[in-house]
């Protein structure tokens, strides 16, 4: 996978939508709010766009929490210009309308007469690509309810107060000068999609030279990291908090972009295996008395969080298959030489 986030999430919440954070709106310059049916060029629009750009800019890639290939949205956070798939299920709409947001309307470029003929056959297949959705989330609510009895084992055998003092040592040793920002972004680094879970790790080696591994199979790196978070801000830095899609209000992961410093959660179903500096064992200050009485429980546990997992994974891969379908009627409607000219058109704005 190339370098980017999600800012969605199948969570055991649901969809979970963090698309708020795309641009902070007060300083940004305008958003594109792109809408359009399936199959009308939207992520191609944006990769036309991004093509363009990143000879003179950085573009951050937002993908899509269903398909890692596609693109959801850009970012040229330099510039205060993103682009933005407005549609379902992360519908995005104006908050100041033309002062900062601009519609950008790829239906424009479709067939309306000739795919209304299909009807029929598009409300059919949209219905059932929908009620797909229920099952998978109802794998993932258990899988999360798994995932917390992990949790609650691991928090009554750990002192927090040890966790902290090792936040202090690294706040000590890293944040030693004062930086030019203190914005934080919000982000996904990992996704439950068709293609599996996986966290996308090439990110952190594009943007961080100084890495912490922190060994957490338990889910107790938020203790580590948001403190470390909290004193880089308050120092000036610009902080990227990565949340896990499965139970969004946790944080993962934590990148300080302009110290090129990350700390990254690495588990034995999803280990990083790119450079590192230090290494933080988290899960070796849990009382081993208490693991090795649970460790039954806690075994049995896991296969059954990677199952249900797996099972969520499995039907979206269907969805996919289904979705993949929807675009394959709208495609042979679609102008996509008049949505590449319109792209090629506004990254020229732009530059």
């Amino acid at each position: 996978m190339e370098s980017g986030f999600f800012l969605g999430a199948n969570s055991k919440h649901g969809f979970y939508s963090l698309y708020d954070n795309l641009i902070d709106l007060k300083r940004a310059k305008c958003v594109y709010i792109i809408k359009g049916s399936p199959g009308c060029g939207k992520s191609s629009f944006m990769r036309k766009i991004k093509t363009k750009l990143e000879e003179k800019f950085h573009v951050e890639q937002i993908f899509c929490s269903l398909d890692s290939n596609s693109l959801d949205a850009i970012l040229i956070d330099e510039l205060g210009i993103a682009f933005v798939d407005g549609t379902s299920p992360h519908v995005v709409e104006p908050k100041f309308p033309m002062a900062v947001e601009r519609y950008v309307n790829l239906g424009d470029f479709a067939d309306a007469d000739a795919l209304s003929d299909k009807k029929s056959e598009i409300i059919d297949i949209t219905a059932k690509y929908k009620s797909g959705f229920e099952r998978i989330y109802n794998f993932l609510s258990v899988a999360g309810a798994i995932e917390s009895e992990i949790f609650d084992i691991a928090l009554g055998g750990v002192d927090i107060n040890r966790i902290k003092k090792k936040a202090v040592g690294i706040i000590s040793r890293e944040i030693t000068k004062h930086g030019s920002g203190g914005n934080v972004k919000k982000r996904f680094l990992s996704s439950i999609s068709a293609d599996g879970y996986a966290t996308n790790f090439a990110t952190i080696s594009d943007m961080a030279d100084n890495v912490y591994v922190l060994e957490d199979n338990f889910g107790l790196g938020a203790f580590l990291l948001a403190p470390i978070a909290d004193a880089a801000r308050d120092a000036g830095f610009d902080t990227i908090l990565c949340y896990s899609p499965l139970t969004p209000s946790r944080l993962e992961h934590l990148i300080i972009p302009e110290l090129k410093l990350a700390f990254v959660t690495s588990k034995k179903s999803d280990g990083y295996t790119g450079v590192y500096k230090r290494k933080v064992r988290l899960d070796a200050l849990i009382n081993q008395d208490i693991l090795r009485d649970k460790k039954k429980k806690i075994s049995f546990s896991r296969k059954l969080l990677h199952a249900t997992i797996n099972e969520a994974c499995t039907a979206l891969k269907d969805s996919k298959l289904i979705h993949d379908e929807i675009e394959a009627l709208y495609n042979p409607h679609i102008d996509f030489d008049g949505v590449y000219a319109l792209a090629d058109k506004i990254a020229n704005e732009i530059i």
